[in-house]
């Protein structure tokens, strides 16, 4: 059966108010963040893994925490070797909004690997995926990537973004 023709999956018009609403429904609503891309040092062509990397710039974003109850995850652990902290968040981005904050960079999506500072934390979390289809196509258009992100566990990085608040975590480990 062939789609309606009197009903249109939304006109350009209507498209822009909807990702307009959302923008602005995450600028209410969500908290500004630093995002932190990965950048590849020296990587393990065999193992496809990543062997070194740096952290030298850090972009200012609004996102939302999705996560209204605390950080999700296992919580705190105790085991052998001490206290290991397993806490997960989920945050929303909206797409305009991180397209306008990389203008210029190489950036086109967030990727896994990257890392997230939440000043409300003081905490560096990892992103572990990117949703980039959820919602799914609304008016036909994807408007919002959501994150799934791990508390992010330090292990000789170098991270020298210029701003103290987030390069005070390498000092910290050192």
């Amino acid at each position: 059966m062939a789609r309606n023709t009197y009903f249109s999956q939304g006109s350009v018009g209507e498209k822009d108010l909807y990702e307009d609403m959302v923008v602005e429904a995450l600028s209410i609503y969500g908290q500004d963040v630093y995002y932190l891309p990965r950048e590849i040092v020296s990587q393990d062509d065999i193992l496809n893994q990543t062997i070194e990397s740096k952290f030298s710039s850090a972009y200012l974003l609004e996102m939302y925490i999705e996560n209204t109850d605390g950080f999700e995850g296992d919580g705190d652990l105790l085991g052998k070797f001490g206290i290991e902290i397993r806490d997960q968040a989920t945050l929303i981005l909206a797409r305009r909004t991180f397209t306008r904050a990389t203008r210029g960079s190489n950036l086109s999506r967030p990727r896994e690997g990257d890392l997230i500072y939440l000043p409300l934390s003081k905490s560096l979390f990892e992103l572990k995926f990117v949703e980039h289809e959820q919602p799914f196509y609304q008016l036909n258009n994807l408007v919002v990537y959501k994150l799934s992100c791990e508390l992010f566990e330090y292990r000789g990085e170098d991270i020298d973004t210029g701003l103290d608040l987030i390069d005070d975590v390498q000092k910290i480990h050192e």
